[in-house]
Parts: C-alpha cells; sequence; structure tokens
C-alpha cells in the first residue's frame, strides 16, 4: 500500500459524474431500442404482408445494439473511445427509417427527435454531432428519394423539421457548456470540502479522519498502528514563532512520509503523526528507524532545530480503529513517562483492560439502580470499647456478565460519565433511609457516611438536593457525614468551598477521608468546614512497622484534636494496630479486625448488643 498524501482529485469526480452519464444513455437506448424493436414487430404483425424473417431479423438487430449499448454504457472502456463507440447507434436511424419510408416521413421525424433526446442525457459534444448528423442526412435523403410518400408532408416541412435539429443542437451545445461549467464548479467546491474533511492544512497530510477511513479499508489483524508525538513541541513554537513550528512539522511529516513509502502517514492533532504499518514483525526495528528519522537535523532560514519523538504503538484485533488509536496514546503516554526520545508498546493485557473499561462504560449507561446496585455499611466502633458509633455507606455493582465489580473500578468510570451524580444522589437516599429505620428501631444515634464525588460537589443545587433528601428520609441532618477525598484541593472550585460551607451550617458532618496522601494543604484544611479526618488504610497499617508512618499518624491525630475534629483510622486489621492507635488518642476504628461491610440486616444484631451494653 503506498502512501497517499491527497484523498481524491477534482479529475476523479468529473470521470466519475461522466462513466455515471454514460451508463444512463446505454440504459436509455436499451430501452428505446427494446421497445422500437417490440413495436417494429407487431406493426409487422398488423400489417397485410404480416412478419417475414427479414422484419423479425431487423428487429433482433435493433435489440442486439442496445445491448451493446447498454453494455458499452457500464464498461471501463477510455472516455476518448466511448463516445464514438456508443454513437455508432445513430448509424440504426437510416436502417429503422428505410421501411416507413413509403408510409410517411412522421415516424422517421419521431425517432430523430428521439434519439436526439437521449443525446442530451449525457451532453457530450461527440454523441451530439452524431445524433444532429445522421439525423439530417436522414431527413435530406426521405426528401430527395422519397417522394411519393403518402404524407402530406411538403418541402416547407422538410426545411422546417431540419431547421428545427439544428436549433436544438446548439441549443444543446449551450447547455452542454452551462451543464459542464456548473459541473466543474460543483466538483470543484467537493472537491475543496473533501479536503478540509480529509486533509491537514499544516503538512498536507492526511487527516486522522481519512487515516481511519482508510486503514478500515486496508489493514490486516496484527497490523500496527504507531502514534508519533514530537516531544515538547511547545518550546519550538514558542523559541522560534508558530510559523516556522508548523514548517517544522510540514518537514517532518514529509520525511516520514518519504522515508516509509509502504506506510501510510497521517497527522493526528497538535504535533501528533500517525502511522500505519502492515504486520507486528520488526516493529521494533521500524520504530527506532522512525525515531532516528525524526531526530534528524531541521533547517529552516538558517535556523537549526532539533527535535526528538515519543511513540506509542497498539495492534489491530477486531476492534474499531479509534479504539486502536486510544491504545496507542496510552502506549505513548508510558513512552513520555519513561524519558522521551522512546517508544512503548501496547501489551495484550492493557487492551484487555481497556476493552473492559469500554464496556464497563457501555453498561453503566444500561444499569438500573435498583436492580444492579445495592449498598454496604461498614461499621465505626469507639476505639477504646468497641461500640458501634456509626457506618459507612459503600456502594456496590453486580454486574450481570463480571460478577461484583470493585468500586476503585467502576467509580472513575462514573465519575466521567456523570452518572456519579445520579448514583451518589441514589446512595445517599438509601443510607439515609436506612439511618432513619435504625433510629425507629431504637438503636440510637448512629452517623451515616456518605462518600461523595468532586462532581456533585460542583453542582449548584447540591446542598438543595440534600436537604431534599433529608426531608424525605426523615433523618437528622447532625447524624448525616459527608465524606470526600483529598482530591478537592485540586479539583476545588468557589463552588465547592460554598457548597461545604452551606451544608455545614444546616448541621451536616463533613470529612476529609484520605488525609495525609499528598493533596492537603494546612490552610485550606484550617478554613474549611471540616469536622472529621480518616487516616488511610497505607499509612495505618505501616505504623506498627514503621517510626516514620507512626510519627505521622501521631501528627494528624494531634493536628485533629487541635482543630477540634475526629479522627477515623480506616483499614484496621490487626490487634496491635487497634491498640496503638487507642494509645495514640484516635477516637474511631474501622477496618477488617472488627467488621466487614455488612448488608444493612447483617448489622442489626451488633446495634441491638451494642444497646445492651450501653
Amino acid at each position: 500500500m503506498k502512501n497517499q498524501q491527497r484523498p481524491s482529485s477534482a479529475s476523479l469526480q468529473y470521470n466519475r459524474e461522466a462513466k455515471a452519464n454514460y451508463q444512463l444513455f446505454g440504459s436509455i437506448i436499451l430501452v428505446l431500442t427494446s421497445s422500437g424493436a417490440i413495436l417494429y414487430v407487431l406493426a409487422s404483425l398488423l400489417s397485410t404482408s404480416g412478419l417475414n424473417r427479414y422484419d423479425l431479423l431487423r428487429a433482433v438487430l435493433i435489440f442486439l445494439v442496445g445491448i451493446c449499448q447498454f453494455l458499452l454504457g457500464k464498461s471501463n472502456m477510455s472516455d476518448r473511445l466511448k463516445p464514438h463507440v456508443m454513437s455508432s447507434v445513430f448509424l440504426l436511424i437510416p436502417f429503422i427509417y428505410y421501411p416507413f419510408l413509403e408510409s410517411g416521413a412522421q415516424t422517421v421525424w419521431a425517432a430523430a427527435i428521439l434519439f436526439l433526446l437521449s443525446s442530451l442525457v449525457v451532453i457530450n459534444r461527440t454523441m451530439l454531432g452524431y445524433a444532429t448528423g445522421t439525423t439530417i442526412i436522414s431527413l435530406l435523403y426521405i426528401w430527395f428519394n422519397a417522394p411519393n410518400v403518402t404524407s402530406a408532408t411538403n418541402t416547407a416541412d422538410y426545411i422546417a423539421r431540419i431547421g428545427l435539429v439544428i436549433i436544438a443542437a446548439l441549443i444543446s451545445l449551450l447547455i452542454h457548456r452551462q451543464y459542464v461549467t456548473r459541473l466543474e464548479r460543483n466538483i470543484e467546491y467537493l472537491s475543496r470540502l473533501q479536503e478540509q474533511a480529509f486533509l491537514d492544512p499544516v503538512t498536507k497530510l492526511a487527516n486522522r479522519s481519512y487515516f481511519v477511513l482508510e486503514v478500515e479499508k486496508i489493514s490486516s489483524e496484527g497490523d500496527a498502528i504507531c502514534l508519533i508525538d514530537l516531544d515538547d513541541f511547545k518550546t519550538v513554537n514558542d523559541a522560534f514563532g508558530y510559523r516556522t513550528g508548523d514548517r517544522t512539522l510540514h518537514m517532518v511529516g514529509s520525511r516520514l512520509m518519504n522515508r516509509f513509502p509502504d506506510c501510510l502517514v497521517a497527522k493526528a492533532s497538535g504535533s501528533a503523526f500517525l502511522l500505519h504499518a502492515k504486520g507486528r514483525a520488526g516493529i521494533e526495528l521500524l520504530c527506532e528507524e522512525v525515531l532516528t528519522c525524526v531526530a534528524e537535523r531541521v533547517q529552516i532560514d538558517f535556523k537549526q532545530i532539533n527535535v526528538t519523538a515519543s511513540i506509542g504503538v497498539s495492534f489491530i484485533y477486531d476492534e474499531s480503529i479509534d479504539h486502536v488509536i486510544n491504545d496507542a496514546e496510552i502506549a505513548l503516554f508510558t513512552a513520555k513517562s519513561n524519558r522521551k526520545n522512546t517508544y512503548a508498546i501496547t501489551d495484550i493485557e492493557t487492551q484487555n483492560q481497556r476493552k473492559r473499561a469500554l464496556q464497563l462504560t457501555r453498561d453503566l449507561y444500561d444499569a438500573e439502580l435498583n436492580r444492579d446496585f445495592f449498598v454496604l455499611f461498614q461499621p465505626q466502633v469507639e476505639a477504646d470499647s468497641h461500640k458501634i458509633t456509626g457506618a459507612e455507606a459503600l456502594v456496590r455493582w453486580n454486574h450481570p456478565q463480571y460478577g461484583m465489580i470493585s468500586p476503585l473500578e467502576f467509580i472513575p468510570i462514573a465519575e466521567r460519565t456523570r452518572f456519579i451524580e445520579t448514583l451518589g444522589g441514589w446512595v445517599m437516599r438509601r443510607a439515609c433511609a436506612q439511618g432513619k429505620t435504625w433510629l425507629d428501631q431504637g438503636h440510637g444515634a448512629i452517623t451515616i457516611a456518605v462518600n461523595v464525588s468532586p462532581w456533585q460537589l460542583r453542582q449548584s443545587d447540591f446542598t438543595e438536593k440534600v436537604l431534599t433528601i433529608l426531608e424525605e428520609t426523615h433523618f437528622p441532618a447532625y447524624l448525616l457525614e459527608i465524606e470526600m477525598t483529598e482530591h478537592i484541593f485540586i479539583e476545588g472550585t468557589n463552588q465547592i468551598i460554598e457548597t461545604l460551607n452551606e451544608l455545614h451550617l444546616h448541621g451536616i458532618r463533613i470529612a476529609l477521608d484520605d488525609f495525609g496522601t499528598g493533596f492537603s494543604s494546612m490552610q485550606t484544611l484550617v478554613e474549611l468546614p471540616f469536622d472529621q479526618l480518616k487516616i488511610p488504610k497505607e499509612i495505618v497499617q505501616e505504623a506498627i512497622r514503621s517510626d516514620e508512618k507512626r510519627a505521622i499518624v501521631e501528627m494528624i491525630i494531634q493536628l485533629g484534636r487541635r482543630l477540634n475534629m475526629t479522627i477515623v483510622a480506616e483499614g484496621v486489621e490487626l490487634v496491635e494496630e487497634a491498640r496503638l492507635l487507642n494509645q495514640l488518642g484516635c477516637h474511631t476504628l474501622q477496618g477488617y479486625l472488627f467488621h466487614k461491610p455488612l448488608q444493612a440486616i447483617q448489622i442489626e444484631p451488633f446495634l441491638a448488643k451494642n444497646y445492651r451494653q450501653g
């Protein structure tokens, strides 16, 4: 497969239009000759002399000529020869006229007009000339050689009819000129639109859209797609200007196209190029050659510009080309994360993970909350008495195909698709309703913690939605605790800060989850209305083995106490961890040592035991 720089041209469009006209002309001639042959046979049968074999032979020949014209119209014959060969049908006019010379010139006139009109379908000057010339010669022949016709046609009639044929031919020439002009303009316009749709204006290479369409036609299983991105190309634009940057991209694109003529090269976006290579064998060598090719110095206006590239490679296996390019982007990110000026190849495991993520994304749109999702509760206990004081609501997805899906896997997908807004509201409603049920059962004040995404906090009406849920479930606001991760510090907006303050003013508790994982700002921690800090599992489990981690836990506990916050330690699984956290002054513990995430009905016996102990 040779490299293609331009998807199509105006001449190809013109030839395609002309070929369609020839096919239509051939179809019309077939209809005319077939109808003429049938009518001729019927006329002969109804005549006094009857149908003889010469009449039948003449009808068959006329029909066969129509078949030939039809096949010629669909053939790939040269456009220089096709008008002459197809115009031979007009030589049949005298042959058709001959039997009717004694019966009148009206039939001759009708046949001439039919064939003349049929030539207008194509509006080809050569074919129009044949039609006009043959018609005039035939009419002159009738005029001078058939004076004894029974019709009342006189000299003036013949002159008028010949004149009308000439006038029709002249008008057809004018129509032809106008038709061709408009056709060429339309084709030129369509060609420009096609170039805009499929051609990159900077490099004059095919763009991503054309690349995808073309690769879908020519690719086979195991072919490679390389995404080539110039490293730190922004510095070239900043140092030399965008004009020089565009010329650099043009030169790099031309170099790739010339060095790899057996590959399809296209411009992706920005400073990235796409390359399709046949087969998987030798892909490492190909990537090395591409890196060497790009790294060659570019000279523009006496300026020496050095650029390097990173390459992501993926392979085609029963997936759309867009998905394969997405895999190449993942590999490209890996290459750039390593050291740049290198390449990375997407393995089958990565592609399978992406396929699973895509499947889960599609299934989220079809999921039904009450059918496919359910809420578990993980109790939180006092550090000294181990009595249950609260429970964290945890959503689970029972996928019809994959079974139980971890929240670590589907929550990021739900956030990307904004499904988290619907799912989060559903979880909060279920959690508050369950908390109210426990209150009505006399189990005391149990705090219910619900995780909230930054996407939810960005909603201008989030506070109103929470208050509506509390009102409808009759759950006390002071027993609802909204948890968020430290990502709000990097994704935070004024809207989030306002929302947190509004929630806190209504008595709802605010908890910061996974505190100490790297994003927290002490100033922000003081300014925002947090009631609780949660120490993540990773730090808790290292505290008994590492003095540094123990110091971090102690610092978080002391900080929380100074700021009047309660401290919850997550992921407690060992007695030693629980004992240490209690000694350091941690208020609340949560983990498998005490309770796993449970169904609400499974927690009720522990709550009843709580009540008896209290």
